[in-house]
């Protein structure tokens, strides 16, 4: 018999919700109010406890003003790819850090942060060794 809990992906996809409604400054509650779920449903989906229908994904990425496709992109490609820093770029990040932090309009920060990994997804694909035929 084939185990229909949750996965790493369904995981994965919980913490970009909880991302993008931390980052828009949104309550659990708020979201649940406008997909029409409990608090503790959506905090379900957040632990990645609870798996999420396709059509409550899409509910979900609606009211954080996301794409869909967004919230599946970590569960698709895996755990982000982090690199170690020079420490001459710590004080840049702390400085993105604090511009990031004054920025007001909440889809202003999902925006930022979208851009910020189309940036890395392309540089990373750029790095990736050419395969041979």
């Amino acid at each position: 018999m084939k185990n229909r809990g949750p996965t790493t992906s369904d995981s994965a996809v919980g913490r970009e919700i909880r991302q993008y409604r931390r980052s828009a400054g949104m309550t659990q509650k708020q979201i649940a109010n406008m997909v029409g779920v409990t608090g503790a449903q959506l905090h379900r989906y957040e632990t990645g406890s609870t798996r999420i229908a396709a059509s409550r994904l899409i509910a979900i990425a609606n009211a954080l003003g996301v794409r869909p496709d967004t919230l599946l992109a970590t569960a698709s490609n895996g755990e982000p790819h982090v690199t170690s820093l020079p420490v001459s770029t710590s004080e840049e990040i702390v400085e993105l850090i604090q511009m990031f932090g004054n920025i007001a309009d909440p889809r202003h920060r999902t925006a930022l942060v979208a851009v910020a990994r189309m940036m890395t997804t392309q540089h990373a694909q750029r790095s990736a060794p050419e395969e041979t035929t």
